[in-house]
């Protein structure tokens, strides 16, 4: 838009303005041909405002939805682990490039000082093999 189309836009905004103020004002003849000259530049300034409204809002929906879906993936393979890894420590990854779970398992009692001390395995991933898998 230009700024002759802006200024339009603004004179429509302002004569609305006005008349709400003032109502007998609509009757005037030059006041509704300055109306009838800016109403386009304000249509088209209020279709790209609803637009970008719109589009505003679709992205937070979408933002939403992706959120929501990864954290019900990392949920389910948390249910998942858990199922083949009941001694171990699971935590979802929502929030990761691909949902994924973080397994820590504690080394066995008979290990090592040094393997101890190292701590046990951790596996970070995103897809678990299910129980019929070799």
């Amino acid at each position: 838009m230009n700024w002759q189309s802006w200024f339009n836009a603004f004179c429509y905004e302002l004569g609305l303005w006005a008349v709400s103020k003032q109502p007998s004002l609509a009757l005037q003849p030059w006041f509704k041909q300055l109306m009838a000259w800016c109403r386009p530049d304000w249509a088209e300034w209020k279709t790209k405002k609803t637009i970008q409204a719109v589009d505003a809002q679709a992205k937070a929906l979408s933002d939403q939805w992706k959120q929501e879906h990864n954290e019900r993936v990392a949920d389910e393979l948390s249910r998942k682990a858990k199922e083949l890894f009941p001694s171990s420590k699971i935590t979802p990854l929502p929030n990761a490039i691909v949902p994924s779970v973080l397994i820590e398992t504690a080394p066995p009692d008979d290990a090592s000082e040094a393997v101890k001390a190292l701590g046990g395995e951790l596996r970070i991933t995103y897809q678990l093999p299910s129980k019929e898998e070799p």
